[in-house]
Formats: C-alpha cells, sequence, structure tokens
C-alpha cells in the first residue's frame, strides 16, 4: 500500500513538472516595459528608428522626411506606414506622384493597381494627401512590377532608394477647384 500512494504521488509529481515545462516553453517571455508610457499606449516616436515591425497597425507620420533622412532609408523597407496631410510636392503622367520637400528630397508615392478609386484619383502638385502603404525599394524590377514610370523609379533609386507602394489614398485638400 505504501509503494502504491509513493507511486501515485511520483506519477502526479512527474505529469505536474511535465505540464510545467511545457507552459513555461510556450509563455512568452516577459517584455521590458519600463519604457512604456503611463498611459500604456505603445505608439512609437516618429524619429525613423528601424525596430518597428510590420505585424501591428501601420506607424503614423506627418513628415516623410523621417524616412529620407534616415541614414539607412533602406531600414524602412517593409514598414507599413500612414503618412498623414502631407504635401504632394510633384507629379507624373502616369498617375503617381512625389512627397517631400524638393526633388533631392523625397519619395515616390506609386497608386495601388488593384484599387481602381485610388487610382482614379488626381493628385496634383500642393494637395495635401493621406496615404497608407508599405515602403519599398526602388529598383527597374520594381517599376515594371508597379506600374510605375521607369524615370520616376530611377529618380527614386537616385534619392531616397525607396518609394511607398500605397494601400490607400485620400486627398484632404485640392489646389484644384
Amino acid at each position: 500500500m505504501r509503494i502504491q500512494r509513493s507511486l501515485v504521488l511520483f506519477v502526479a509529481l512527474f505529469g505536474w513538472m511535465l505540464t510545467a515545462g511545457v507552459v513555461a516553453q510556450n509563455t512568452p517571455a516577459p517584455q521590458d516595459n519600463s519604457n512604456m508610457p503611463a498611459n500604456g499606449q505603445t505608439s512609437m516616436p516618429n524619429n525613423g528608428q528601424s525596430n518597428m515591425d510590420n505585424n501591428g497597425p501601420p506607424q503614423e507620420l506627418v513628415d516623410p522626411g523621417v524616412i529620407y533622412n534616415d541614414k539607412n532609408p533602406g531600414s524602412w523597407v517593409g514598414k507599413s506606414v500612414t503618412l498623414k496631410n502631407v504635401m504632394v510636392q510633384d507629379t507624373n503622367k502616369g498617375g503617381n506622384f512625389w512627397i517631400g520637400s524638393d526633388s533631392h528630397h523625397r519619395i515616390l508615392v506609386v497608386k495601388p493597381q488593384d484599387n481602381a478609386n485610388a487610382r482614379a484619383l488626381q493628385v496634383h502638385k500642393g494637395d495635401i494627401v493621406t496615404i497608407s502603404g508599405t515602403v519599398q525599394p526602388a529598383s527597374k524590377y520594381a517599376a515594371t512590377e508597379t506600374g510605375a514610370r521607369k524615370g520616376s523609379m530611377h529618380d527614386a533609386e537616385d534619392s531616397s532608394g525607396v518609394f511607398l507602394q500605397a494601400s490607400d489614398l485620400s486627398i484632404a485638400s485640392s489646389t484644384q477647384h
């Protein structure tokens, strides 16, 4: 009888240890929240650091310079961003456009090929727009895949090296009446 109780106790203890080990393996490591704001929000500052991931909502920016002035704009590739109320710096005949301060400090925005409403929007120089999309590396290949003009994509390669593949676009204020 004493051996039977010991065996039951051993099996119970072994089962508990096994379960605790599985739970410990499947439990994510605790996060260091010492830098989290007191209100619990996890929004990130617009400082251009590349520690963002593409699994959450897009990072909201009001200055595209955060991307094109980054020491390594390529670190933004694959990141989802929303540029809110930014001014169109220039446009091209293909319907795509540039946002930024001048021809050397800007990002090409390529309208989505699969969104007829966004493609139909006529964007003009000086318009204020909000764009959501993913930062992509500028290349000749990207020009053929996105429908962007090769000259525009070449300019994107020479300026910031990246472009914004838009998924959503809206005009907040237009220069055309």
